[in-house]
């Protein structure tokens, strides 16, 4: 294949570590990493020193670890708790996505020391030995770890297996503080949508995110079916359960750019044939949210935009487009399902009489 590159060939660099038994290559400028033995797709998105690439390696390359039989499962270890916790309420309330990273934050605290903290009671726990195993991560998977260490004590506390929660005095790790993803300039948007034309996966799900100003884990799971007999775009949050409503067949609000609007209805009418989901994969699988992140920064790369342009990044611009154009915080915060005004505050905020008479601040880029 001519427009493929493997690995030695010119493969881009994806982190600062060399793992074994994978095959890499490059595809019309997409990238992918499989583990050679078993043919396991690896999430070619992240570096391979990043903790959730080398949980997949190690699982493809190893396998799960064996745990105890069943009936050596210490009664109120930390991996009864944590097997009792996974089939409760409390968990099955979380979102499918979140239960993904809980569960597997789960499995790598349940391995750790050879499986020794899995057969510790969970009641001879103390905050000190939370916070040993917080120090030995960086600070993000530490405030993980501490949510999970905090949903297993306060099942377990609730329930009367221990005594006292010693997450209590645990305190999160300071993370330096940053804006968060990028919003979307003018410029980016116009080179995204001269690369990727109507017809592409990648336009589509361009302007179902920026239409619609849904997060991705959102946009994948949209079909027709969310399309309602009454005009609306309608849909339940994967991240919060809110349902959201936006505008598809019907008047919009004079805040919103119409033209946006007709470029999705294009996008979506240039597939004769939809599937179930409008973004699934060629296979006419539903795309996963981790993957589909990946995927759409990826095709954000492609089409020439600078680092760390994605998906979250549209929703952004759409929330400063409503500001900007006299939006208030409410309508914000029902198009974009914010259930929190916090943020949404900022935009309006920042969207003063001064800035309405100056130039869009997705076309100076100057968003802070």
């Amino acid at each position: 294949m001519s427009d493929t590159k493997r690995s030695g060939s010119g493969v881009r660099d994806r982190g600062g570590v060399k793992l074994r038994g994978l095959k890499r290559y490059s595809v019309n400028g997409i990238h992918y990493v499989y583990h050679r033995a078993s043919n396991t797709p690896l999430p070619a998105h992240l570096p391979e020193d990043h903790p959730d690439f080398l949980d997949a390696y190690f699982e493809a390359e190893n396998g799960l670890k064996p745990r105890p039989p069943e009936n050596d499962v210490k009664p109120n270890s930390v991996e009864d708790v944590a097997k009792r916790y996974l089939g409760s309420a409390e968990f099955s309330g979380l979102s499918k996505n979140y239960q993904d990273v809980r569960r597997r934050d789960i499995r790598r605290l349940l391995s750790q020391n050879k499986g020794a903290v899995a057969r510790v009671l969970l009641d001879d726990v103390r905050d000190d030995h939370i916070n040993a195993d917080m120090d030995m991560l960086s600070t993000n998977p530490a405030n993980e770890r501490r949510k999970t260490w905090s949903a297993l004590c306060s099942f377990a506390f609730d329930r009367k297996i221990i005594r006292q929660n010693p997450v209590v005095s645990v305190k999160r790790r300071k993370t330096p503080r940053t804006r968060g993803h990028i919003p979307w300039t003018y410029d980016d948007i116009g080179k995204f949508r001269a690369h990727w034309p109507h017809g592409t996966k990648q336009r589509l799900a361009f302007e179902i995110c920026f239409w619609c100003g849904c997060r991705i884990s959102d946009a994948i799971a949209l079909g027709d079916r969310n399309l309602t007999h009454d005009g609306w775009f309608r849909f339940e949050q994967q991240k919060t359960g809110g349902v959201v409503h936006v505008p598809f067949n019907r008047k919009v609000p004079d805040f919103a750019v119409r033209s946006d609007l007709e470029e999705l209805k294009r996008s979506l009418t240039s597939f004769n044939q939809r599937g179930a989901t409008f973004l699934e994969t060629e296979s006419g699988k539903q795309r996963s949210a981790k993957a589909a992140t990946g995927w759409f920064s990826e095709a954000a790369r492609v089409a020439g935009l600078p680092d760390g342009r994605t998906a979250h990044g549209l929703r952004k611009s759409r929330m400063i487009l409503h500001a900007e154009r006299g939006a208030t915080t409410h309508q914000i915060a029902a198009w974009s399902g914010h259930e929190s005004l916090k943020e949404v505050e900022r935009y309006t905020r920042e969207a003063d009489q001064k800035r309405i008479l100056t130039p869009s601040v997705l076309e100076t880029g100057q968003f802070y």
